[in-house]
């Protein structure tokens, strides 16, 4: 009788073991390379790269506005790029993220950095008296989700960083 209640208590631990949601070290780096090519993407060229990133489902959150469409939420954003480098020829911005945190639960990843976006300027903005680096600094939050084995972004947060 002992050694049956000792079998069984060990049995216990092993499926509590086994149930409990697992995350491998394959899933943190696969989570910080899509982080990487978000960061990389954040240019004011081509939104093609970072479309490819999310879920066609994904939230974005901007400026105390929530878009549901993923479609339409790209489109403004490329819209927006397309009218600030017909303004200012030749700007080219440089993003960075600094203090990256990765949360990861199963196929969840809850994601959080400070995002810097400088746009160098253009020549003849510069003699004209503007600055050569205008910086933007945002804090941001990201929900991934692992979908059909590949890690999606499904929820984007900017806020103004103070």
């Amino acid at each position: 009788m002992i050694y049956k209640n000792y079998f069984m208590s060990i049995l216990i631990v092993i499926f509590s073991f086994l149930s409990i949601s697992t995350v491998n070290a394959d899933d943190i780096s696969d989570v910080e390379a899509v982080i990487d090519r978000y960061i990389k993407s954040q240019t004011l060229e081509n939104m093609n790269t970072q479309a490819q990133l999310m879920a066609k489902d994904r939230t974005y959150i901007v400026n105390g506005t929530r878009y549901s469409n993923n479609d339409i939420s790209m489109a403004l954003q490329t819209a927006n790029n397309a009218v600030v480098r017909k303004a200012n020829p030749g700007i080219e911005r440089i993003s960075t993220a600094e203090d990256i945190h990765i949360r990861m639960n199963g196929d969840t990843a809850i994601v959080s950095f400070y995002l810097i976006m400088n746009d160098i300027n253009n020549a003849a903005n510069v003699k004209a008296g503007q600055p050569a680096m205008m910086t933007n600094y945002a804090t941001c939050s990201m929900a991934l989700f692992k979908i059909d084995g590949e890690w999606k972004i499904v929820h984007t947060h900017f806020s103004p960083t103070k």
